[in-house]
């Protein structure tokens, strides 16, 4: 009786790790599935215009002219402590028309 006991406990038990393996796992999708297509839109529609580009540099908010590869200025913003969509952003580039959108960028990611 206890053999059986036990066996159905262990059961349960590994039922109950497996729903949560799968639920974490689900929660772990790509950046860019967290990035709804019309939000970056309106920032592509301006890409061919944009001078600068925000992206990530070694955990930095990274200000970048346009087609340089080498940041122009690493911010202090790390971007672990940004939304999981900021993130998402940063990652594909964020254009910036001038310096004064890139500061307002910067003001609205720092706070």
């Amino acid at each position: 009786m206890k053999i059986g006991i036990k066996a159905v406990l262990l059961a349960a038990m590994a039922a109950a790790a497996a729903f949560s393996v799968r639920q974490a796992a689900a929660t772990l999708r790509r950046a860019e599935d967290l990035l709804p297509k019309e939000v970056y839109a309106q920032f592509q529609a301006k890409s061919g215009r944009a001078q600068y580009l925000l992206r990530e540099e070694n955990g930095q908010v990274a200000v970048f002219r346009n087609g340089e590869n080498r940041p122009e200025r690493v911010t202090g913003i790390e971007t672990v402590v940004l939304r999981r969509a900021d993130r998402a952003m940063l990652g594909k580039g964020i254009p910036a028309e001038n310096i004064d959108e890139v500061l307002h960028l910067l003001e609205d990611l720092g706070s």
